[in-house]
């Protein structure tokens, strides 16, 4: 073991190999990207005017549940006055990713170990997959009606699944085991990069489109900038399967060598390969997993799971988490998502030594640990300013929906009228103005009254004092996030990097546990632990906060979920690296 340890020290990652195998995650990562926030949109137009989605509307209208459980993904069913289900039909179409992941990734996965070509197990479905991802892709946009839309919609996500295994399984097979989560590390680099350039193509083709077209950005209708978006991502994906056809090489995984099929008559050679099949099926179910090595797959897939549910919700919600409990909108929020995503690329390279010099399981629990310290300090600090001010959760909460109501009515009031009040200023103006506001302001002195439990005035509606309540109000809130504003910015750093710490190292973990042979056969089977996560995830948290009452539940619902990843993951007894002397073994007996 002493000698194999050495030599595993002694690799070194073939980085120009890996960043050219890289590509084909490149090309999945920018088609992601543009999907999400492009397609909703696309949706919700064609939904908006169909007449089907409206009757529908019309017969579940008044449906309390529906209304509340969109309410906590940041929607409304109502829109111009009117109640709609496009939301609910919208976020319903974009779980088809997530769900035909789970249904059709493991399948072809295990495809891909079994196929035998001249170019290899895994170039073929990239190769037929990524240029036809490519084009339904393209079409999307193109699409004039609903059903074109949503056939364009199924088929892409189909044929995604149908490369997303292989393309994934592509790094393991060409590096070698020990070196794995470095591998790992580049892929997500890559990854990473392909999510970017998805992310700013909206911006760069626009620029373009209003330069070209010579009309002033402010006359721009983005949906006529869709279909060249749709476009480039479509051009990148095909010219990252160029790369990958190219200049990454698999070796030729026909069961017959060469020689072998070229000096047959075809007789002979369907025979041969007739007996070469059996004997691999004969090989393949004598690879049974031990019972500890099935324990230990569980295991890490359990944690997976509960892994996902708890960043998926993080990811999901934080918009509307800052919105709520930070008061920042949503443009900031995206810059501290983007910090989050910078910090995990920039930590992805050391997230992959510290795995092969530490081991995955060790250095991804010190991931969940981090993880957690983060939302730990960051929870207790908003706890104990607000026990400082003698206030509980469910009292601050009360105080903040409060002030968050009262800053909503002074910004519509400031967009209509042209004004800048401050909320203060604001309840000042209308109690001044008119005297029916003192009873339209009532609810802030019975709140104060109730939570502060020292608001001095018990006398008549005319002796209430509006102003000063939402004083105190607003200084409740605003001392909380004025502290929280600037401790979520070291916080999204740490979760940053150790997020990376657990993300390169889970797959290698997992693909060790099914062995050299079965690489595509498990990484399907860790895309359906995640994806499943992202499909259960937000609807679960969804009822969590109907329940909870505020966002601030993220800070119960994802520790608890980390807790439960990291209580599973402890259990896991396999998946370090396979010593490189058996994997020589392994392929002398191949």
């Amino acid at each position: 073991m002493a000698r194999s340890n050495t030599a595993d020290k002694q690799l070194k990652l073939n980085y120009p190999k890996t960043i050219l195998t890289g590509f084909g995650f490149l090309a999945s990562s920018i088609a992601w990207a543009i999907y999400d926030p492009y397609i909703t949109k696309i949706l919700n137009k064609f939904l908006t005017e169909s007449p089907t989605v409206a009757a529908w509307s019309e017969r579940l209208a008044g449906v309390g549940l529906l209304e509340r459980f969109m309410a906590t993904q940041g929607e409304s069913l109502v829109s111009a006055g009117r109640f709609t289900l496009v939301p609910l039909f919208i976020g319903i179409i974009m779980t088809f990713d997530n769900i035909f992941g789970v249904i059709f990734q493991p399948t072809f996965g295990k495809l891909s170990d079994r196929c035998h070509s001249r170019l290899g197990k895994r170039r073929p479905f990239i190769l037929f997959g990524a240029p036809v991802s490519a084009f339904l892709f393209a079409l999307i946009p193109l699409m004039g009606t609903l059903p074109g839309v949503m056939l364009c919609v199924i088929l892409f996500v189909f044929v995604m699944s149908l490369w997303r295994a292989p393309v994934v399984a592509l790094m393991p097979d060409l590096t070698p085991p020990a070196l794995r989560s470095d591998g790992n590390a580049v892929i997500n680099v890559m990854g990473g990069l392909g999510s970017i350039l998805g992310y700013f193509a909206g911006t760069l083709v626009s620029s373009i489109y209003i330069r070209v077209r010579g009309i002033p950005a402010g006359q721009l209708n983005e949906f006529d900038t869709f279909p060249w978006i749709f476009l480039l991502a479509a051009v990148i994906m095909v010219a990252c399967t160029v790369v990958v056809m190219l200049f990454v090489k698999e070796k030729d995984s026909r069961l017959l060598s060469a020689d072998v099929l070229a000096s047959r008559n075809e007789a002979e050679r369907r025979e041969a390969e007739k007996k070469a099949k059996a004997e691999e099926k004969r090989a393949r179910k004598a690879m049974v997993l031990s019972k500890a090595e099935r324990r230990s797959l569980i295991f890490m897939l359990a944690g997976l799971f509960f892994l996902f549910c708890a960043s998926n919700a993080i990811q999901t919600f934080f918009s509307l988490f800052a919105e709520e409990i930070l008061h920042i909108n949503t443009a900031s929020a995206t810059i501290l998502l983007s910090l989050f995503g910078v910090c995990g690329v920039a930590a992805a390279i050391p997230a992959g030594k510290l795995g092969r010099r530490f081991g995955r399981k060790k250095t991804i629990l010190a991931g969940l640990s981090l993880f957690l310290a983060s939302f730990v300090v960051f929870f207790a600090i908003f706890i104990s300013m607000n026990a400082a001010k003698g206030l509980s959760i469910k009292e601050y909460t009360a105080v903040n929906d409060a002030y968050s109501s009262l800053a909503k009515e002074v910004l519509d009031y400031n967009n209509e009228a042209g004004t800048e009040l401050s909320v203060i200023e604001y309840v000042r103006l209308q109690v001044d103005n008119e005297a029916h506001y003192r009873e339209d302001f009532r609810h802030y002195d019975n709140l104060y009254r109730e939570v502060f439990h020292n608001f001095e005035t018990d006398g008549p509606i005319g002796d209430y004092d509006p102003v000063r309540a939402v004083e105190a109000i607003e200084e409740a809130v605003s001392a909380t996030t004025r502290v929280l504003d600037k401790l979520i910015y070291p916080v999204m750093v740490i979760a940053g990097c150790a997020s990376m710490m657990i993300t390169v190292n889970t797959l290698p973990l997992v693909l060790e546990i099914g062995g050299i042979q079965r690489v595509g056969t498990f990484t399907g089977y860790y895309y359906t632990a995640t994806f499943s996560a992202q499909i259960a995830s937000p609807i679960a948290y969804g009822f969590f906060r109907m329940l909870s009452g505020s966002y601030i539940s993220l800070f119960y619902y994802s520790p608890v979920a980390f807790v439960l990843a990291l209580a599973a993951i402890v259990f896991v007894r396999h998946g370090e690296a396979i010593p490189q002397e058996v994997i020589k073994e392994a392929e002398e007996i191949d």
